[in-house]
């Protein structure tokens, strides 16, 4: 019944199969929770303050003005999707989407203010309760209320959900919250019917303190996006599939996402081959732009990086230099090894042992031909070579010709 009803309306709304990703259309939604869930509320209100009136209880009267805060909401939900829709300006350039969270913060602040302001009514009741006229009537009423709040709610969770629209699924747990406070006040009329009146008292408390709690909880959910709360690891996985799926893309890394509401800004660090030229590049930092902005709505900007070769295990790179040296007689050993990486290159330094009975000349004659023969093995690597003569002190010499 609920599905069938949410998706009727959809259709005689002319939304089915529309493009709930278009921003228009998006709007359309938004109108739709916002008019239905305003009509709904203002009705219920009516009832209840009556009821509230002619019985005289707090509960009934703080739950009627729980109601005729959706009212109130639901006018800012309204309002929050026809600014949200304007398109980019000069001081505006991603939009006005985040008008949702500030709809969405009024909505939440308003909350909080009418549950503490009943706290304060339902307190003073609890130190001097007032008797309540108890009606079976009532309850009847009250329990149509709650299946209608109810349904509201799903609706609005299920346009929510469809549009992922943070404003509307807010407007949705305002109206379960509604649904959830008359069934308490249900319970203290009933209470009323057998002269329990602190009942009363003690639920419109409950309400309020409910309202309180969830109007914190939708003020620190719609402040956390305004400062601008990272994105989840979903849309960052989503994000670098797309990158990586671009030929020439070798790794993706430092991705940030901030949501506008209808345009998200995105910026990430693309790695490619170091050795390809700067045209090359560009294309491959273009192509990435353009398909995140396709499969995103988004403005992304692609950073590159140069990503060098894959660096060869230390081991391995020390068992080719003992394979060069072999080829060299004059070198004893060789120490300090190490392969480093920073933004100015890879690089792999290490210290030579040669014979103390060579001469300068001889010794940088040596170092040119291991410098070539590194280059050939190494062709990637910056190769800093220290030369530095044996002193034939074995015994004390904290070198073996057995270590690297």
């Amino acid at each position: 019944m609920d599905f069938n009803l949410t998706e009727f309306i959809i259709k005689k709304a002319n939304l089915a199969g529309k493009d709930d990703k278009d921003f228009s259309v998006r709007a359309r939604f938004g109108y739709l929770e916002g008019w239905i869930s305003l009509v709904v509320n203002f009705f219920i209100f009516a009832l209840k303050f009556s009821m509230g009136m002619i019985s005289g209880s707090i509960s009934i009267i703080a739950d009627a003005v729980h109601t005729i805060s959706d009212v109130a909401t639901s006018a800012v939900v309204i309002w929050g999707f026809k600014i949200a829709q304007k398109p980019a300006d000069k001081d505006h350039p991603f939009g006005h989407g985040r008008m949702e969270d500030i709809a969405t913060l009024i909505i939440a602040v308003v909350l909080t203010l009418v549950g503490l302001e009943l706290l304060h009514g339902a307190v003073l009741r609890m130190f001097k309760p007032v008797a309540v006229a108890a009606n079976p009537l009532f309850i009847i009423f009250l329990s149509i209320t709650v299946v209608i709040k109810e349904w509201l709610a799903r609706f609005s969770f299920y346009l929510g959900q469809k549009i992922k629209s943070k404003t509307l699924a807010a407007d949705a747990w305002h109206h379960r919250s509604d649904a959830i406070s008359t069934l308490l006040v249900i319970v203290a009329v009933s209470g009323a019917m057998f002269r329990l009146f602190w009942l009363d008292a003690f639920f419109g408390a409950m309400v309020a303190l409910y309202l309180m709690f969830m109007g914190i909880q939708l003020v620190r959910d719609s402040t956390f996006h305004l400062l601008g709360k990272a994105a989840d690891q979903e849309l960052i996985a989503e994000i670098k599939k797309i990158a990586l799926s671009v030929t020439g893309v070798e790794g993706v890394h430092d991705i940030i996402a901030h949501d506008y509401g209808q345009l998200k800004a995105i910026s990430l660090h693309v790695e490619v081959d170091i050795t390809l030229d700067s045209v090359r590049a560009h294309q491959i930092a273009t192509s990435v732009e353009t398909l995140i902005a396709k499969n995103i709505k988004s403005s992304p900007i692609a950073h590159i990086d140069l990503k060098r070769i894959t660096q060869e295990k230390k081991s391995d790179a020390a068992k080719m230099l003992d394979l060069i040296f072999k080829k060299y007689p004059d070198v004893i050993n060789f120490h300090s090894f190490e392969l480093l990486s920073n933004e100015s290159g890879d690089f792999m330094n290490l210290h030579v042992v040669i014979s103390k009975s060579m001469n300068v000349d001889q010794a940088h004659n040596l170092e040119h031909q291991l410098r070539e023969s590194l280059n050939s093995g190494f062709k990637h690597r910056i190769i800093n070579i220290h030369i530095e003569p044996c002193d034939s002190k074995c015994a004390v010499c904290p070198l073996t010709c057995k270590d690297i």
